[in-house]
């Protein structure tokens, strides 16, 4: 399953662009990739999960690492519809 997280900005910016550098993928989870964006998010992680249940867990971790607000999409690739 694929997912995208959302970053909010409510970090403290370099320390968790840090943190976003040095980020290694947990079991179970493989990580696309991860951009700095502009706007209302200040980042996106694109990551693969085998289930819900280990996409929130590593989300959780990682917004309680960077002390940002994640929010978490499943999302689906256009070429599988």
């Amino acid at each position: 399953m694929l997912f995208i997280s959302l970053l909010s900005p409510e970090g403290n910016g370099k320390e968790a662009i840090a943190y976003l550098k040095k980020l290694k993928a947990p079991k179970g989870i493989t990580i696309r990739d991860i951009c700095v964006t502009l706007g209302s998010y200040d980042g996106v992680i694109l990551f693969e999960a085998p289930d819900t249940k280990t996409a929130l867990k590593f989300a959780l971790e990682t917004g309680i690492a960077t002390g940002y607000l994640i929010e978490t999409l499943n999302a689906v690739p256009v070429k599988e519809l």
